[in-house]
């Protein structure tokens, strides 16, 4: 890519990111995110059937036994029913699986869990207070470590990685829980953290080329960290879905939220993070200039 310049086609990457992103946010204004019983309240059941099912015929049944308003979701060859509704007790949950297995045939409930409105408010509270601590503590973070204009462009960046996350999940309406919390955690650092890398040369060699135009210094700066950034986020994400693919519905969404976190993490750090220093840094050249002519 010796020849390909990441400043001049910037304009095509910031395209794609904001297109992305407004989907993502329309998704999100429109469908709302997908929560789990930790963060609303009420009931998650996982039950796992012998034949195929369908979301209606478990929500009939539901209906049937008293339980209304339940959001269904199927998987692995409509055999695994997710089902989220509000709280039950454990006769009402007996009765249900008994009516279950004879409209349905023979049904396995694999896990249980209830929690209460109040719990879960405090759970989705605590989540959203975290993520702003993280956010906070990384804008210090890189405000302490680079110059304003570096910190200001790592933080967009990592915040369009996070957000990317949160609009495809509002897409795919995948289940939010604590550990979708703990997956954008480490999207933030993941994120920071290939960014600083390509910082870091960029910054070494502000010192070491004074008078390379910017915009090569900057290509050539990502070109010296790209089979880094490309190797390390491509062995990652074989891993990840690895996890995603075999891990299971409960570990699922978490997988899934650290993968396309750190997919976005790496396009973001080659082709928006760096460029968006670029243009900021240049901005606020061309305003100094402008201050001194004045004057």
């Amino acid at each position: 890519m010796k020849g390909f310049s990441f400043v001049r086609t910037r304009g095509v990457a910031f395209a794609l990111s904001l297109l992305l992103l407004a989907a993502g946010m329309i998704a999100w204004a429109v469908r709302g995110l997908n929560y789990n019983v930790e963060f609303t309240g009420g009931a998650a059941w996982t039950l796992r059937f012998e034949r195929t099912v369908t979301a209606g015929a478990v929500r009939s049944v539901l209906a049937e036994q008293g339980v209304e308003d339940a959001v269904v979701q199927l998987s692995e060859g409509d055999r695994v029913a997710l089902l989220r509704t509000p709280a039950v007790d454990q006769a009402t949950q007996q009765r249900v699986l008994r009516a279950l297995e004879e409209r349905l045939g023979p049904v396995r409930l694999e896990q249980f869990d209830s929690i209460s409105p109040a719990i879960g408010r405090e759970i989705r509270e605590r989540g959203i207070l975290a993520l702003a601590l993280a956010t906070v503590g990384m804008v210090v973070y890189m405000t302490i470590r680079f110059e304003f204009w570096f910190a200001v462009a790592a933080i967009l960046a990592m915040l369009h990685d996070v957000f990317m996350v949160v609009g495809l999940f509002a897409l795919l309406q995948w289940q939010v829980d604590s550990s979708f919390i703990a997956a954008l955690l480490t999207v933030f650092g993941y994120s920071i953290n290939d960014t600083v890398v390509v910082f870091d040369r960029i910054r070494e060699n502000l010192r070491l080329r004074r008078k390379e135009p910017l915009d090569q210094l900057v290509d050539r700066s990502i070109r010296q960290v790209l089979r880094r950034s490309l190797l390390t986020g491509t062995t990652t994400l074989l891993a990840l879905a690895a996890v995603f693919a075999f891990g299971g519905e409960t570990i699922r969404a978490f997988a899934g939220a650290l993968f396309f976190g750190i997919l976005f993490g790496t396009y973001s750090s080659i082709f928006v993070a760096s460029p968006l220093w670029y243009v900021l840094r240049q901005r606020a050249a061309r305003r100094r200039a402008a201050a001194r002519a004045v004057d």
